[in-house]
């Protein structure tokens, strides 16, 4: 007989697992019995999915390589091509596949729900590929969580609807949720030590209920912010200035110490520890992560592989080829291109509409042989039908209508006949 879910051995057994070996909580095994239900609620997606990422990220002979997807069909592409993983951008979330009536810069403007949203559309486009591919298995998705859309509470509830919607990793930053910026622009102000650690706690603790065992990324943008809200934190106060800001916040005073102070006491509770930079600077990344692995021989580093870097001109050829590599020397196991999918998405249709405009229809032939010129390495997207569900849906016709039906779409289309 299974045991009840929230039975205070069954959340022992699971606190027990080597999985959550030098990972740190603030709250007790009692805490989570008194969260759950009796039974489990199954979420196979991010359970297996969770599992499958941890897996990856601790291998030694490489690192994890993943683009950022503004778009489902983006992600589609990226699962034909076997990608290790998917990274969702709140970036990109914000500029093309929120839920809201508009496209916005990163300044969390956008419906706090509308990443999980896009989580659980991705799922399901893979899922339905999956099935017609007869694939075994899927990427894990990683998604940001941005800095929670508020404070503990907000983190507990976005995490529940993160794990609802199949999703594998997240990261939280420290900035302050109420002026949460893009972690390239100015502006950005972060939160003492001991109010984002019970941010970490409040996603530990929401992981734990449900008894999925996603992976937490702690993200600080301490290394370029000016503001920090409150020197209450003894941890910080030694990195501010003891003058506020016409704005109410205090100045730090040293980015490089504060970033790595902070990220050692988040290193405690994160499966994964990840510094936002502003430039891609091997040095400071080496010095980083030397740093973290002196008290944390095991945790794993994340990067940004940011296209808010002008990567031209920065580096010759075998520099920009060793980049990663190097990065993956120094333990940064997970590396991720974050806005890939709009550059990718906004420069080719900005392409397309300048050759086209006016009428030229040389354009859409010219698409049509890249596309063509595309499929000898397994692209399919050329018949786009297809490649939107439009096989799936004929077999569930072919099974309730049967095969001799005149509403069946295939027998007439012009993907059967021309492509």
């Amino acid at each position: 007989m299974n045991q009840i879910f929230n039975d205070i051995k069954t959340v022992e057994e699971y606190l027990a697992s080597d999985r959550w070996s030098g990972v740190k909580r603030d709250y007790s095994a009692n805490d989570i019995c008194s969260l759950r239900p009796s039974f489990k609620v199954e979420h196979s997606l991010s359970e297996i999915g969770s599992k499958s990422l941890l897996d990856h990220l601790n291998r030694s002979d490489s690192w994890v390589s993943g683009l950022g997807a503004a778009t489902a069909q983006q992600a589609l592409q990226m699962f034909h091509l076997d990608y290790e993983i998917i990274y969702i951008s709140g970036w990109q979330v914000a500029a093309e596949s929120n839920i809201g009536t508009n496209t916005y810069p990163d300044l969390s403007l956008y419906p706090s729900n509308s990443t999980p949203n896009f989580v659980k559309k991705i799922n399901n486009t893979l899922l339905r590929r999956m099935a017609e591919l007869n694939k075994e298995k899927l990427p894990p998705i990683v998604a940001d969580g941005e800095s929670g859309f508020g404070g503990i509470y907000n983190v507990y509830e976005l995490t529940n609807q993160f794990i609802d919607a199949g999703v594998s990793g997240i990261h939280f930053e420290d900035q302050l949720a109420s002026e949460k910026k893009c972690g390239h622009v100015g502006g950005k102000v972060v939160i003492p030590t001991h109010e984002y650690i019970k941010k970490l706690n409040s996603a530990r603790l929401a992981s734990d209920v449900a008894g999925i065992p996603i992976v937490i990324i702690a993200r600080t943008d301490a290394l370029n912010a000016k503001l920090m809200t409150s020197d209450f934190d003894d941890r910080d106060r030694k990195f501010l200035s003891k003058k506020r800001t016409s704005d109410g916040y205090f100045l730090i005073e040293n980015n490089h110490e504060i970033a790595i102070s902070k990220s050692l006491i988040y290193a405690e509770y994160a499966d994964v520890i990840w510094c936002e930079t502003n430039t891609p600077d091997l040095g400071f990344a080496k010095e980083f992560a030397d740093e973290i692995k002196k008290s944390f021989p095991n945790k794993i580093l994340a990067y940004n592989c940011s296209p808010s870097f002008n990567w031209l001109d920065k580096f010759t050829k075998e520099e920009v080829e060793n980049f990663q590599n190097n990065l993956n020397d120094y333990g940064y196991k997970l590396q991720f291109v974050s806005l890939a999918g709009f550059h990718s998405l906004a420069s080719s249709m900005y392409d397309l509409a300048n050759k086209y405009k006016g009428g030229n229809m040389n354009a859409i032939i010219e698409l049509q042989q890249f596309e063509k010129d595309l499929s000898k390495d397994g692209y399919t997207g050329m018949k786009h039908q297809q490649e939107v569900g439009g096989n799936y849906y004929e077999k569930i016709g072919e099974a309730l209508l049967g095969d001799d039906s005149e509403l069946l779409s295939e027998k007439d289309s012009t993907e059967n006949t021309q492509f």
